[in-house]
């Protein structure tokens, strides 16, 4: 059976619940997924592999700086069937060009890139989605994660350009990367709440949490606002510096919610008011597409 590798980067699980669903999807390969963190081993090697996936998470419509300090130690191969994966939590097509510096170190690496797409998935700052938007969030993600796979195995390629207007502005918005490390020591631990689990201490992706003889958090320049820390923070005891007000915390239980027959579905119908009106685009494109493809949205459909 031909093998896959995933590498990818992931904060509070978003883009890890979306490799799942490529791993799962596909069924023609043997898939194994290796998550970028300073907690984890060995890199398995790309050569010894049939299929390259790289995934990461949206921040400033950039990929984080971990990911792309990441690929750039990654060994060459020679034309590499690879595909690229990206999740944030709108559809804006903004998010367009930014894999724009990946997808060039890549290429450079011997990398064939056949496909880059984004999924979009409930936000992890800035606010809370309901219910509903994130369910129907999740059961989108799983219908285009198969489309993708599907295009993946068929040698189906995109047309990896992205216009001017999309991407002149990634180079600039870069500056999250340093602002990242220069805010990381702001995050502070509220004593009253804490529960001195050590959760945020082994998660974090960067290692940037460590605590004293004294029992005391600290945190350093390392970070790169991933918010696992926070959001996965069972007590919501972390301050999360200047963020404090766009602070989400706890896990949308993805899957309890796709059961939920008391959450109406679609949640986006073109009723929506305010913020979630920016969302209709991506999801008309989402279903043109799958009905192109003859790819049901919902397993009884």
């Amino acid at each position: 059976m031909k093998k896959a590798i995933i590498y990818l980067f992931t904060g509070t699980g978003n883009t890890l619940k979306v490799g799942k669903l490529y791993k799962e999807y596909l069924s023609e390969y043997e898939t194994f997924i290796y998550v970028i963190s300073v907690n984890n081993g060995q890199v398995p090697n790309p050569n010894d592999y049939d299929l390259v996936g790289f995934g990461y998470p949206i921040h400033a419509f950039n990929a984080p700086e971990p990911f792309v300090k990441f690929i750039k130690k990654i060994p060459d191969v020679q034309n590499k069937k690879t595909f690229i994966f990206k999740s944030s939590g709108e559809g804006l097509h903004l998010n367009d060009g930014s894999s724009g510096k990946s997808i060039r170190i890549l290429k450079k690496k011997g990398y064939n890139i056949v496909q880059e797409r984004h999924i979009v998935m409930p936000y992890n700052i800035i606010y809370r989605h309901t219910d509903g938007m994130a369910k129907q969030m999740w059961i989108y993600a799983n219908a285009m994660v198969k489309l993708n796979c599907i295009d993946i195995v068929s040698d189906k390629e995109d047309n990896l350009k992205v216009r001017i207007t999309r991407k002149w502005f990634v180079p600039i918005l870069r500056i999250e990367w340093f602002w990242a490390r220069f805010h990381g020591p702001f995050f502070k631990v509220k004593k009253k709440k804490c529960i001195n689990c050590d959760k945020c201490i082994n998660s974090c992706p960067m290692g940037n949490i460590t605590k004293n003889s004294k029992g005391k958090y600290k945190f350093h320049h390392k970070c790169s606002l991933c918010m696992k820390c926070s959001f996965h923070c069972p007590k919501g005891a972390i301050n999360v510096g200047i963020f404090r007000f766009w602070k989400v915390t706890g896990d949308y239980h993805l899957e309890e919610l796709v059961k939920d027959e008391h959450i109406s579905f679609p949640y986006i119908n073109g009723k929506e008011k305010g913020v979630y009106k920016m969302y209709r685009k991506y999801y008309r494109e989402c279903d043109q597409k799958l009905k192109e493809a003859n790819i049901p949205l919902l397993e009884n459909d």
